[in-house]
This record gives C-alpha cells, sequence and structure tokens, in this order.
C-alpha cells in the first residue's frame, strides 16, 4: 500500500536539510479556508519551511503525526500560528521537545502515528489563535467533519499551496474502519475530496461542535477510491493527557 505521508512537496524537501519520507497527503476538491475558521490549526515548520499540520491543544502543546518527526532536528523546528498562510504572518514559535507515542513503527503500516509538541513560549491566544478540545467518545459513522492543512491539492502536484485549505468529509464506520487498518484509528472519505502531501499531523474536526477527533496520518493516493486514514484522537486521549503532564513545565 502506497501511504500518502503529509510531506509538504518535493520542492520543499530539497530545500530543507532534513529530509522528510514520502507518502502524500494534501487537501484535494477543498476551499481557502480563513484561520480564523480553524484557529487550532498550526504549521510544523523545518528550517522554516512547512511539512506538516498540528492542533493548538494549549498555548505551549500542539498535537500532530509521529511520522513528521522523522528526519528532522529538534533545533530546526518550529510552529506558526494564527496565519493563514504557512510562510508568513502569525506567531513564529520554535519547538522545545517533540515526543512521539513510544509504540509509533515507521513504514509500512504507522501505527501509533501521533506525537506531542511543547513549545518554548507560550502561544498568544487571540480570534486567530485557540486551542482545540480533544472528543471524548470515537463519532459515529456518517459524522461529518471538517480537515485542514497547506498540502497538494491535486495528487502528484508537488507544488507547495501557500494559503490554508478546508474540506468537509464523512467518518466511515468505525468498527469496519478498524478491523480494516487497526484500533488506533478512524477513516474519513467523500467524493473527490481528501487530504494529500503536506497535510499529515493536521486536524480532523467534527462538526458542528468542533472537537479534534482524527490526526491526519496516511492513505492509499488522494481522492482515490481508498478513504484518509486519521489517528483516532479518543483511543490516545490518556496517552496524550499523560505525555503532556510528564514533559510541561
Amino acid at each position: 500500500m502506497f501511504f500518502k505521508f503529509i510531506v509538504f512537496s518535493a520542492i520543499a524537501i530539497l530545500a530543507s536539510a532534513a529530509r522528510i519520507p514520502e507518502p502524500e497527503e494534501r487537501i484535494v476538491g477543498g476551499h481557502h479556508i480563513p484561520i480564523e475558521y480553524v484557529p487550532w490549526q498550526v504549521s510544523l515548520l523545518n528550517n522554516g519551511l512547512h511539512i506538516c499540520g498540528g492542533s493548538i491543544h494549549s498555548d505551549r502543546v500542539i498535537l500532530t503525526a509521529a511520522h513528521c518527526l522523522i528526519y528532522v532536528t529538534i533545533e530546526n523546528l518550529s510552529v506558526r500560528a494564527g496565519s493563514s498562510h504557512w510562510s508568513k504572518g502569525g506567531q513564529v514559535v520554535k519547538v522545545l521537545k517533540a515526543i512521539s507515542h513510544p509504540k509509533y513503527i515507521k513504514y509500512p503500516a504507522l501505527p501509533y502515528d501521533v506525537a506531542v509538541l511543547i513549545l518554548e513560549s507560550p502561544l498568544k491566544f487571540n480570534a486567530n489563535v485557540q486551542k482545540i478540545v480533544l472528543a471524548e467518545e470515537t463519532p459515529e459513522g456518517g459524522t461529518m467533519s471538517l480537515v485542514s492543512g497547506w498540502g497538494d491539492t491535486l495528487e502528484g502536484a508537488n507544488f507547495p499551496w501557500p494559503i490554508l485549505q478546508g474540506v468537509h468529509v464523512t467518518i466511515l464506520d468505525p468498527t469496519e474502519c478498524k478491523r480494516s487498518h487497526g484500533e488506533d484509528v478512524i477513516c474519513a472519505d467523500a467524493v473527490e475530496r481528501d487530504v494529500c502531501n503536506g497535510d499529515s499531523g493536521g486536524p480532523l474536526v467534527s462538526l458542528p461542535d468542533r472537537k479534534l477527533i482524527g490526526i491526519v496520518s496516511w492513505g492509499d493516493g488522494c481522492a482515490q477510491k481508498n478513504p484518509g486514514v486519521y489517528a483516532d484522537v479518543v483511543y490516545f486521549r490518556n496517552w496524550l493527557n499523560s505525555t503532556i503532564n510528564k514533559n510541561l513545565n
């Protein structure tokens, strides 16, 4: 299976000092979404270049995918919050700690694909920078949700998309998804709408309650026949909370 890792683009990878692995994820079939509508969204930067998305858990904590941290060094990582552009505006804060789930395994399966980032200094909350609440229950099949990111808008485009995109997708039957892909994930899909390269680590949010239900992990192609696969936030809720408590000081 071809894993849609969310690297931002071939151009960005070549320009970066660290090489990010290759499966693909970016928003396909979506539309521009103002940051004030998704103020929890951040861009994870490596040497100033977008590599993944992330979600604001608190003023010093970002949640993302573990695979976003492969082949990067902590000294080069920062996040940009409060801007619809990954390359300008908002607030940029360096990452102090990056903790991947201890059971995370790289290819080919990407299980336990979650990570916690601790920032060097707190974000300043405003209309464009807000934390998101973690879901308490895995959503039922048919739940409408929103996923956002700066990834490719067309599979294979390999072109950095400068402005934040969002798309509505529907949660698939969780039991069927977990049977096919593992207990730690949920699946979401829509006709000709999906994540693609550069969206990894970004938020999947339930509507209308606007809670974080998933973290973009992988998929097989972009807006093809196969659904996007997301780390199930409810499954990881206890680990996330305990890891944050241990590392936030």
